[in-house]
């Protein structure tokens, strides 16, 4: 018989031990690379709850100081000797004609910013916003607005609200049932700012994946409900009207609501913001002139 040789030789031997090294070394550095995320590794990505902040509510657009003063000094100031309608008379002579209650427009940008910690990215499909306005009076004034965003596929969508549109059956979270108690038409959407300087939009906004974007949504006062309020105004205002004193017109105000977001396998998730409160001052000329 002759010499019987080894399975492995002493160089396969080396040869192997220094292939299972660099293997070994390998799968060290993938799972390196997997647990520092540059390797895309199979599992269930489990979505994450956004969160929404609310930021400010600024005035953008106002009546201008005459405009204010031709309006309110009919509303204010008594009729002289009591002769009907010489107030109005005398006050067109000084500030002339009032403007149509739709040119004392009042409007602001509700600022909130959306923090999206998921690794996709999830789109605003919603937006309620409810404004008390004087929430410390007794005469308080609660106007609260829906808007539903649109999407690509939604040809014929303006952003006006369906029945369902703005509630959940579940949760804490405020929805539209919550201000059944809201003035018809007194807060009126006029959609989002998506670029500055822009015009207001109901495109539907994306917040890409682990990032945040400052959201800015306009609202206006309907006219007819608006009257009410600045008749309260003018209430407040008239010892210093009397007085011959210059005066600032302010609207203090309470807002909060909720964002719906559409957020992968979670679905359609509510957040919510508010309540926060604050004060829009619109000053004026005096309405009683110097003589």
């Amino acid at each position: 018989m002759g010499t019987r040789r080894p399975l492995f030789s002493a160089a396969a031997v080396v040869h192997g031990l220094a292939l299972g090294s660099v293997l070994l070394a390998g799968c060290d550095f993938l799972t390196q690379l997997q647990q520092q995320g540059s390797v895309s590794v199979p599992a269930e990505i489990k979505p994450l709850l956004p969160a929404v902040t609310y930021e400010d509510a600024v005035l953008v657009e106002a009546p201008s100081q005459r405009m204010m003063a031709s309006w309110f000094c009919p509303v204010v100031v008594p009729d002289p000797l009591g002769i009907p309608g010489s107030a109005r008379l005398a006050c067109h002579q000084v500030f002339g004609p009032p403007p149509g209650i739709a040119q004392m427009r009042v409007s602001f940008d509700l600022r909130f910013r959306v923090k999206n910690p998921n690794r996709f990215p999830i789109p605003v499909a919603e937006l309620l916003a409810a404004a008390l306005v004087y929430p410390d009076k007794t005469q308080q004034s609660l106007g609260a607005a829906c808007v539903v965003f649109c999407g690509a596929n939604q040809p014929g969508c303006t952003g006006q609200p369906g029945p369902e549109s703005c509630r959940q059956k579940t949760g804490d979270i405020k929805t539209l049932d919550d201000f059944q108690n809201a003035v018809g038409n007194f807060l009126i959407a006029s959609g989002l700012i998506l670029l500055a300087g822009g015009q207001p939009t109901f495109q539907l906004p994306e917040v890409v994946q682990d990032s945040e974007l400052l959201i800015t949504a306009r609202f206006s006062f309907g006219p007819d409900a608006l009257l009410g309020v600045l008749k309260q105004v003018a209430q407040q205002a008239l010892e210093q009207l009397k007085a011959g004193k210059e005066i600032v017109f302010q609207i203090p105000y309470r807002l909060e609501g909720t964002v719906w977001l559409d957020v992968g396998s979670l679905g359609r998730v509510q957040v919510g913001f508010g309540p926060a409160a604050g004060l829009w001052v619109i000053p004026t000329d005096k309405i009683v002139p110097r003589g």
